[in-house]
């Protein structure tokens, strides 16, 4: 009985700050429905619809990943594995390599190339024990 009280308890301190860190949302909100009210009388903001927000990455910004991929497959000049890829970035991108950090950059790199392979630009070599990658004649 104690544990479910102190996740109960957990749980509502989760709420509570959710709702604190929404209140100057709701702020800006109500000051940009008055700003367009002052410039569209007529318009009900309420009835303009919302648009998700874009979840971007913690490490990397816009195609930065990509970019960083393209560099050191031209760098390496010869197929070069996965796991090179990753510590090539993070030693670039100068980030504290710990196994969370390799396997989470690990991913988004995999989907990267997946999606460099997918217009051409990349290929894989070799698929077991570890992907290997390499420039074709396509890329930017």
């Amino acid at each position: 009985m104690y544990a479910l009280r102190r996740k109960r308890a957990r749980l509502a301190g989760e709420i509570e700050n959710a709702e604190r860190a929404i209140e100057p949302l709701r702020e800006r909100l109500a000051t940009m429905d008055g700003a367009i009210r002052i410039f569209e009388p007529d318009c009900n903001p309420e009835m303009i619809p919302s648009v998700r927000p874009l979840l971007r990455g913690l490490f990397f910004g816009y195609r930065e990943l990509s970019r960083l991929t393209l560099d050191v497959l031209r760098e390496a000049g010869k197929p070069i594995a996965l796991a090179g890829i990753v510590e090539w970035v993070i030693a670039t991108k100068g980030l504290d390599a710990n196994a969370r950090l390799r396997r989470h950059i690990g991913g988004c790199a995999r989907a990267n190339l997946m999606r460099m392979e997918r217009r051409g630009i990349v290929r894989r070599i070799l698929d077991e024990p570890e992907t290997w990658w390499e420039l074709t004649g396509r890329w930017p």
